[in-house]
């Protein structure tokens, strides 16, 4: 093993990874009738491929294929007949999900790494897409239950810059989508909620 890490030593080298994120998913720049609700899960994984920059590869380019799951618990109840209504009322769940196919593009720096070295801290800065193949809407009250699928009004793309930092496996991550949550969507009482989107903030695993 000495023999083979000693051939390493000095050479480009590829960090290839498996990536999972777990986040809460945050409505920003919303109108105040929108409210979010406790903890919103966001959960992703994929694969990035490492691409060296330089001789001791610890600078790189990432770029990658994933699956995000988003939900988002608030106050805007969707109606079957394609009305959104905010909800002043109780009631013992609202939400909506989406799932959605991401690519993601990093700058990876990583001062102290090495072929040999798998613990160091990491800075990778980026952006990503993701298209939603698929989203629904569920509300729940004692007396009915309300689901609605692909929703059309809830925008299938959405792109932003993200930052990954931190130690070894564990790393602090953010995302912020920079277009609009909802496709030019007014509530009933003809709130606007042009400009609203949102903010995940979590932590990222890369597994090796």
């Amino acid at each position: 093993m000495s023999g083979q890490d000693s051939l390493l030593i000095g050479k480009p080298y590829f960090e290839d990874q498996i990536y999972f994120s777990i986040t809460n998913n945050t409505l920003v720049n919303k109108p105040t009738i929108l409210k979010s609700k406790g903890i919103s899960i966001g959960l992703a994984t994929g694969f990035i491929k490492d691409i060296s920059l330089n001789k001791k590869g610890n600078i790189a380019l990432g770029i990658g294929i994933g699956y995000a799951y988003q939900k988002f618990n608030q106050n805007m109840m969707i109606g079957y007949d394609d009305t959104y209504t905010s909800i002043d009322a109780s009631y013992l769940r609202n939400k909506f999900e989406k799932h959605s196919i991401e690519i993601p593009f990093e700058i990876r720096i990583r001062p102290k790494s090495s072929p040999t070295t798998y613990r160091f801290w990491r800075l990778y800065l980026g952006a990503k897409a993701g298209y939603s193949f698929f989203n629904r809407s569920l509300f729940l009250n004692e007396s009915e239950k309300i689901t609605n699928k692909n929703i059309q009004k809830i925008n299938k793309w959405y792109y932003g810059p993200q930052i990954s930092i931190g130690y070894n496996v564990i790393n602090l991550y953010a995302f912020y989508n920079l277009n609009d949550l909802f496709d030019n969507l007014v509530l009933e009482d003809q709130t606007a909620l042009n400009g609203t989107t949102f903010l995940n903030i979590g932590f990222q695993l890369y597994i090796f």
